[in-house]
């Protein structure tokens, strides 16, 4: 007997996307997963250091944009909008995290899985997150939007909540600090030596 398999579902522009959750559409919740739970978990895991709780900020993050879909005023933003409300949430578990490492209840040196799995580059990505929890939590979301995901200055700044001015400081300061970072760690500074052939 042959298997039926659901079609997907079709691709959604984001004015329909908006227009279809302000009206409670469930299947429009659907899509806004389709179109978006991948992105939002690579870049949470990404800005975390890791995949714990990641699945449950994605499903918050998604519950939180249905509920203010009624809110947006652009929804060209949309995008930014989504991102956005997951860096809040990821912001707030940041925070947790820190008071969970001081009272001494987390000690996870978890990093992001690796495929196919290498020892060295495990060890640099650990280095690398240890680098970024020391940026304060804005300037780690926003170097993070920037240079690993690619976004464009003015997304950045939308979806950090910042003006364009503002998030230009504060990827400034964080490249800076970076550097420095990077520059006292010796397996950080080789590896980005080998990787600039230098």
């Amino acid at each position: 007997m042959a298997q039926v398999l659901p079609l997907p579902p079709r691709a959604t522009g984001e004015t329909e996307l908006v227009a279809r959750l302000c009206e409670r559409d469930p299947a429009a919740a659907q899509a806004l997963y389709v179109q978006y739970a991948g992105l939002l978990k690579r870049i949470l895991s990404h800005v975390l250091g890791g995949t714990r709780d990641v699945d449950d900020l994605v499903q918050d993050t998604l519950i939180v944009v249905i509920e203010r879909a009624r809110s947006l005023r652009k929804v060209q933003s949309f995008r930014s909008f989504v991102i956005g409300v997951a860096l809040h949430l990821a912001k707030n578990e940041i925070r947790r995290r820190k008071i969970r490492r001081f009272v001494g209840l987390d000690e996870s040196d978890e990093i992001p899985p690796l495929s196919p799995y290498d020892a060295s580059t495990a060890e640099v990505a650990r280095h690398l997150y240890s680098a970024l929890d020391r940026l304060e939590t804005t300037s780690r979301m926003a170097y993070v939007l920037r240079f690993v995901h690619g976004c464009d200055l003015a997304e950045t700044a939308e979806a950090c909540g910042c003006s364009l001015a503002t998030i230009k400081r504060k990827l400034s300061r964080a490249e800076a600090k970076f550097a420095i970072l990077v520059e006292a760690d010796p397996v950080l500074r080789e590896s980005l030596r080998e990787r600039a052939g230098t």
